[in-house]
């Protein structure tokens, strides 16, 4: 078989276009006839279309992480408040207790600088019927690992509210 019946014959086809050997070898005058890309033209492609993607994607990744951090921070403050209103409606409770177990509980999941603070101030002192408030502030600040995309929005605070048994 001689080279001439080799470039006649198809060797594949590609959208209804017989592709010859000769197409296939694609030297630089076939890319310029047929309106191809140089390859050394397209060589900083690739890396100017990661420099466009690369900051969004990292922004999302990173932001999602934050939400969720929060979201984590958010749920544990809501845990301890109801623990802490859980201890305070019993009869044999007072501040002193319901705000170490809130603590305690804060301090387990790693949440710094949260402040407890319990409604009606002498729990000993309180009928059975009235209702009893447990308030958990924490600081966004000292709790995020990152601030990339949200940045420190001031306080949560969390509420939790019984009645005294």
């Amino acid at each position: 078989m001689n080279e001439d019946t080799f470039r006649s014959r198809p060797m594949d086809t590609l959208s209804g276009d017989l592709v010859t050997r000769e197409f296939m070898v694609c030297s630089n005058r076939t890319r310029q006839r047929r309106g191809m890309p140089h390859p050394k033209r397209r060589l900083g492609v690739a890396s100017i279309e990661l420099a466009i993607v690369l900051p969004v994607i990292l922004t999302f990744v990173l932001g999602t992480i934050e939400v969720c951090q929060r979201i984590f921070l958010r749920q544990s403050a809501v845990l301890a408040a109801y623990e802490g209103a859980r201890l305070a409606v019993r009869n044999t409770s007072d501040n002193a207790k319901v705000v170490a177990r809130c603590n305690a509980l804060l301090q387990q999941r790693k949440i710094l600088g949260a402040t407890v603070a319990v409604t009606p101030a002498n729990l000993m002192e309180v009928p059975a019927g009235t209702e009893i408030t447990i308030r958990i502030d924490v600081p966004w600040a000292q709790n995020s690992p990152t601030r990339f995309v949200l940045r420190d929005q001031g306080v949560l605070a969390v509420n939790a509210t019984m009645l005294r048994e």
